[in-house]
């Protein structure tokens, strides 16, 4: 008996948006005098970006 074939699994890895996103912010809004809300909204983008990703792979 053959073994049924299955397509294989490519998950993406996005973990480094985790690193990116947040850096990018404090930098961006940083230059405005507000880094801390520059990182929290690159982290808060980095997850919804991430949650999304992980959804779409788990329907495929």
């Amino acid at each position: 008996m053959r073994a049924t074939m299955t397509e294989p699994r490519n998950p993406r890895s996005l973990g480094i948006l985790f690193a990116i996103l947040p850096l990018a912010g404090a930098i961006g809004v940083g230059l405005l005098g507000q880094p801390v809300i520059g990182l929290l909204g690159g982290l808060a983008l980095a997850a919804l970006i991430v949650t999304g990703f992980w959804l779409i792979d788990r329907r495929r």
